[in-house]
């Protein structure tokens, strides 16, 4: 069958390296627009979708808690 010729802990690694380069470029990945390396391969692969789901969780979280924190240290008072 075709899955034993797949190697999908390669692929998942590499949607997530992929996906961390747009974080790095200051893509916003929560933005419904944007089609993410994670969101690709789990949908050409369904065998990931799982894994891919819950690593795009993380990263969002991720993403939105630094954007948060850089925000907490804008000195208001200057505008």
């Amino acid at each position: 069958m075709y899955k034993d010729f797949i190697d999908f802990d390669g692929i998942f690694n590499l949607a997530i390296k992929e996906t961390e380069e747009l974080i790095k470029l200051g893509f916003d990945i929560s933005d419904p627009y944007i089609i993410t390396p994670l969101g690709w391969y789990a949908n050409k692969y369904p065998e990931i979708v799982e894994h891919c789901n819950k690593a795009l969780l993380e990263f969002i979280d991720k993403q939105a808690a630094s954007l948060c924190a850089g925000h907490s240290k804008i000195d208001l008072d200057s505008f």
